[in-house]
């Protein structure tokens, strides 16, 4: 924890961001932000980022992970101190593969910002980091793929869904491009399409086009082609034979021959090169780091990086290309010396023809373990000073946090661990970080879940959890099993009576694991996860890491996949963990998770004239009614389908129980909304025929709930219909 510094004269905090949902409350439009409204705007506020900003916006892609480093510039104004609720800050992502014509919602992620006045006067700031799973479609690896990205930042409201030019009152809206991997696989079919072959009936039958078929590795380019590569580009040789020219002149006494004849037949004198191998400043003209963050949801450093060039990265997308190294420092003592090295991750990175002006933003991620730092909130905020250094295609040294890479730079920050109990060494208490996507933060007592998912893009809104619930976490001070240790066990238990009894959860399931090896990512093979005969599972995480020294990384942090069936109402959950060496036990944080594992009812049916799946005169107005019920009720639709005949509208519209065009979704009213809960609705509705077409036609009545399902989304969904014949008035 940072020294303490003295006393500051207190921020002043204005009233409109004091009283910010207040004064949403009584007016939406207060600060007008809103492009269309009734209300009229007060006082106009529209990205004020005085108090937080978006630093950069960085992408994995072979992780498929958007990351945003947000940063958090004054020790007040957040809504209070590390043992408050704080505020929360919101990112909403969206992208365009389009040059900008059309925008996809990605989804929101959020962190919780506080008043944190230790080590953060004057002009220093804290960096968070907040992070979203996507899924992108990919191609092949000859076709690039460049996206534009938007990140919206909103401090305590939620950016609205599909509004991409929607404009916050607190925060600001970041643009960057990034870079979309190509596939790791393709379908057979792919194959096919692609490649415009007509097949055989034959040949279709006896072969499966749903077949996965691997791409060939990646070539890692000879130094020879490297020069041809580049022999007629504007890279230079200290460039693309950096590596080779450290490792000629770290031979020292001992020369290559092989080496010295490569160079000599390229033309390649080293010795022209040793002031820039031995730099008294990192160079930046190829990539540049620019945010260092931390995610404390899921105990990350992140750092984004740009890349500015369209080549110098040892080949394209085809090829191996080159990798991006970031190594981590911490100051836990505060002295400024950066004693601890926390590990090296990297990001790999190509040549791009198709290079923005602007250069892609990349971001690369190391999973951390602070739990031996962490502290109980009423003991003050843990600021811990951060260091990261970029070095292209070479890791920074993890014993010299003062190295200065040939390509690359350093960047310090500080970030503010969230509060906990301290892990002494020898002691492996679990947590249970998320359950159902949602962290644990944002599950009442009750079991319901708001605000965004971690790293998922849903919303939850007073939501409780359906189908398979996964809890994800950590044990604290894990084993060093890579290196012969014996891995840990944990068993998960579950109680319907808020603990007077336990039982456990012992179904099987497969877990994909992530290995970081001295700064490279690597899938690991899957692993059953069965219990024991005591109901344990085995712990499958090892962060202990170093030169040669694996680390291995469950993939999501998961501990345990929940298959609660039939379960209803609200569980409790919880997690033993165990040294089987010595047989002593440690138990988790207990996690409130009310289930709900039943779909809506609901039923549609006519009443006017022959009654269902009569016959109708164009023109005519239809009459019937409708229920829907759920205990977590959340938005029903009424529609008639099809919506178009030949290209054309069906036409016809809705004019009970409230004005609807076909089609489209009930009012605002027909929808949960917190405050106001309802586990449904039935009524009347009607629909006027007139100017729609002669056909068939069904209505449908569509009911959601709000269950986080499986834990990716929202809602069970049900639905019925009722049909109906719609002739011409002559008929």
């Amino acid at each position: 924890m940072c020294a303490k510094e003295k006393a500051q004269a207190p921020v002043r905090v204005e009233k409109e961001r004091q009283q910010f949902r207040a004064l949403l409350l009584a007016n939406p439009n207060y600060f007008g932000n809103l492009e269309k409204s009734p209300f009229k705007a007060v006082k106009k506020i529209q990205s004020n980022s005085n108090y937080e900003s978006i630093g950069c916006v960085g992408f994995q892609p072979q992780f498929n992970r958007l990351e945003a480093v947000v940063f958090i510039k004054n020790p007040s104004g957040y809504g209070g101190t590390i043992c408050s609720n704080g505020t929360p800050e919101y990112v909403r992502f969206y992208i365009s593969c389009d040059k900008g014509k059309s925008w996809d919602d990605l989804g929101l992620s959020s962190f919780r910002a506080y008043d944190v006045p230790e080590g953060t006067a004057g002009s220093k700031r804290l960096e968070y980091a907040t992070s979203l799973q996507i899924n992108p479609s990919k191609r092949w690896c000859f076709l690039e793929k460049i996206c534009q990205v938007r990140a919206i930042l909103s401090w305590n409201q939620a950016p609205p869904a599909n509004q991409p030019n929607w404009q916050p009152v607190w925060g600001d809206v970041h643009n960057t491009h990034i870079q979309i991997d190509p596939r790791k696989f393709f379908l057979v079919s792919d194959l096919v399409l692609d490649s415009k072959i007509e097949l055989s009936k034959e040949f279709q039958a006896v072969v499966d086009l749903d077949q996965e078929i691997p791409v060939k590795e990646k070539p890692v380019l000879s130094l020879l082609d490297k020069y041809e590569l580049y022999k007629k580009e504007e890279v230079s040789p200290a460039r693309f034979a950096m590596q080779e020219m450290q490792q000629y002149v770290s031979k020292a006494q001992v020369a290559d021959a092989g080496l010295s004849q490569t160079f000599a037949q390229i033309g390649i004198n080293v010795s022209d090169y040793l002031d820039i191998l031995y730099p008294k400043d990192g160079n930046v003209s190829y990539e540049e780091l620019e945010c260092v963050g931390y995610n404390p949801k899921l105990e990350t450093l992140v750092a984004t990086l740009r890349v500015k060039k369209s080549s110098g990265y040892l080949g394209s997308l085809c090829k191996a290309g080159s990798r991006e190294y970031v190594t981590f420092y911490a100051d836990f003592n505060n002295n400024g010396y950066y004693e601890t090295c926390l590990g090296t991750t990297s990001v790999g990175v190509h040549d791009i023809k198709s290079m923005p002006k602007e250069g892609l933003e990349y971001a690369a991620f190391l999973p951390v373990n602070f739990s031996k730092h962490k502290k109980p909130c009423g003991e003050g905020p843990v600021v811990i000073p951060i260091r990261a250094i970029l070095s292209w295609n070479v890791p920074a040294p993890c014993w010299n946090p003062n190295h200065v890479p040939v390509y690359g730079n350093r960047e310090d920050t500080l970030i503010c661990l969230e509060p906990g109990a301290v892990s002494q060494p020898g002691t492996h208490f679990p947590i249970i970080q998320t359950a159902g996507s949602m962290d644990v933060g944002s599950i009442n007592g009750l079991g319901y879940a708001n605000g965004p998912a971690a790293l998922a893009g849903f919303t939850a809104d007073d939501s409780p959890f359906g189908g398979q619930v996964v809890l994800t976490g950590h044990i604290g001070n894990t084993t060093d099993f890579s290196a012969g240790a014996t891995k840990l066990k944990y068993k998960v238990e579950i109680s319907e009576n808020n603990g007077i009894s336990w039982q456990r959860v012992d179904n099987s399931f497969t877990l994909y694991r992530d290995q970081l090896l001295n700064g490279i990512w690597s899938d690991l093979p899957s692993v059953l996860q069965s219990v024991d005969v005591d109901g344990f599972y085995t712990y499958q995480e090892d962060l202990v890491g170093g030169p040669g020294n694996a680390q291995i990384f469950p993939v999501g942090n998961v501990l345990a996949r929940w298959n609660t069936g039939t379960l209803s109402g609200r569980w409790i959950v919880r997690i033993i963990a165990k040294n089987p060496v010595t047989n002593q036990t440690w138990s988790s944080n207990v996690v409130a998770v009310h289930l709900d594992n039943k779909k809506p009812d609901v039923a549609i049916q006519i009443t006017s004239g022959g009654g269902d799946c009569a016959d109708f005169r164009v023109g005519d107005v239809i009459s019937g009614t409708y229920s829907a019920s759920d205990a977590h009720f959340n938005a029903l639709t009424l529609k008639i389908l099809p919506t178009t005949i030949n290209g054309n509208p069906s036409g016809g519209s809705f004019t009970a129980p409230a004005p609807l065009p076909a089609g489209s979704t009930m009012p605002l009213s027909r929808r949960y909304s917190a405050g106001v809960p309802t586990i449904g609705e039935n009524g009347n509705w009607s629909l006027d025929t007139t100017g729609m077409r002669r056909c068939g036609y069904v209505v449908e009545i569509g009911v959601t709930d709000r269950a986080i399902l499986n834990s990716g989304g929202i809602g069970h969904y049900d639905r019925a219909t009722v049909g109906l014949c719609l002739r011409n008035p002559n008929e």
